[in-house]
């Protein structure tokens, strides 16, 4: 078996549209709610535009078939005293396909996906899950829970 970790290019983006729609699945609990193909078309859109700029995507690969995927976003924010980079990575679309599971894969992905934030002088990381699995990796590289956080959505 033959793995690689790499960071995704825009020449990936057909290979990544379907762990993301997997992964919508997987979160909406098999309830896309949409037309599958309207999300495809859309994360293809997004992907293309916002790829290698503020959005960065890592992928593991067995035996050249895409398996992992992890990514983040840059956000912008003010200066602050303890971080004057004025970013914060946001961690998102983390997922593996389930046979791959368990196996350490995510894991790969996930490193070296913080590890090239990092090369971008980032510090500060968020991220949010509901999966106790990924909750005990993201504790294990370091991150912490963070009660101020709120959300909102408007319908």
């Amino acid at each position: 078996m033959n793995v690689n970790v790499r960071k995704l290019e825009k020449e990936d983006i057909e290979k990544i549209i379907p762990l993301r729609i997997d992964l919508q699945i997987y979160d909406n609990k098999g309830d896309l709610g949409i037309e599958q193909k309207k999300l495809e078309d859309k994360t293809r859109y997004f992907l293309k535009n916002n790829m290698n700029q503020d959005l960065y995507m890592f992928g593991t690969f067995v035996d050249d078939k895409l398996v992992s995927i992890c990514g983040f976003i840059i956000f912008k924010y003010f200066p602050q005293a303890d971080d004057l980079s004025c970013k914060v990575a946001y961690i998102t679309s983390v997922f593996t396909k389930e046979e791959y599971r368990g196996k350490g894969f995510q894991r790969k992905a996930f490193e070296e996906c913080i590890n090239f934030a990092k090369s971008l002088d980032i510090i500060r990381f968020k991220l949010s899950t509901k999966n106790p699995k990924a909750m005990n990796m993201y504790a294990s590289n370091g991150f912490i829970d963070d009660v101020n956080a709120k959300k909102m959505k408007i319908d």
